[in-house]
């Protein structure tokens, strides 16, 4: 049996995806810190969840380890923290479950567990964009210590956006999935109750579908119902 075409889609955008949205959780560049009054006009601050990196463009110095209690301890960034983990803890398991499921090196692939699979998948995509979303909704509310007057998105919300969007995709191409279950289950129950074309349906009683519960029986073979019509 070849492996559906929506399998291996969906095979395909996920773990790409996986890539995009773990470079996001682990870049510190969510959002770049530009036009700080008491820097240099060539400096730039990478802020990320995990820590934030001073850039001095000119002479191409980046030095990381940027304190920012403000930043830190505000709620965004601590709930991107436990969703971006989260994406990608449930991501791992969906990509898991939807390699046993799909099966590329048997024969027959299992639609149901290549389904499941599928869900977790669409769930993780969405604890990725949820992050990504709202940081950017609130991306001049978040506080910023060096007081930069220009704050602008960093590539890690587009790899993290583009990254949910693959995983979220790859997901719905694997429930389709359980169609093909579906059609499999429909084919099974056909060739195990196989429309017979012996007689036509008209010669047996009404309320019987199969033509070998009805025994046709010779007049010279009934016997009486009752055995005192024997006697008479």
């Amino acid at each position: 049996m070849r492996t559906p075409m929506v399998m291996i889609l969906g095979l395909i955008c996920a773990p790409v995806g996986y890539v995009l949205i773990l470079t996001c959780t682990v870049a510190p560049n969510w959002r770049d810190v530009s036009e700080i009054p008491t820097g240099s006009l060539d400096e730039v601050h990478h802020q990320g969840l995990w820590e934030i990196c001073r850039d001095l463009q000119s002479v191409r110095e980046l030095s990381c380890g940027q304190q920012d209690d403000a930043y830190f301890n505000d709620q965004v960034i601590s709930i991107a923290r436990g969703l971006s983990i989260a994406s990608l803890v449930v991501s791992a398991a969906g990509i898991l479950l939807a390699s046993w499921g799909v099966r590329c090196w048997t024969e027959t692939p299992s639609p149901a567990i290549a389904g499941a699979g599928g869900i977790i998948l669409l769930i993780g995509g969405v604890l990725m964009l949820i992050p990504v979303s709202w940081y950017t909704d609130r991306l001049n509310q978040i506080p910023n210590t060096v007081a930069g007057a220009r704050l602008t998105v960093g590539y890690a919300v587009v790899l993290g956006f583009v990254g949910g969007c693959l995983i979220a995709i790859g997901g719905i191409c694997l429930m389709f999935s359980f169609g093909k279950l579906r059609r499999r289950k429909r084919s099974t129950f056909e060739n195990y109750y196989p429309k017979s074309a012996a007689k036509p349906a008209n010669r047996y009683p009404t309320g019987i579908s199969n033509p070998i519960a009805v025994v046709d029986v010779p007049p010279s073979a009934r016997t009486s119902t009752t055995p005192w019509d024997d006697d008479l």
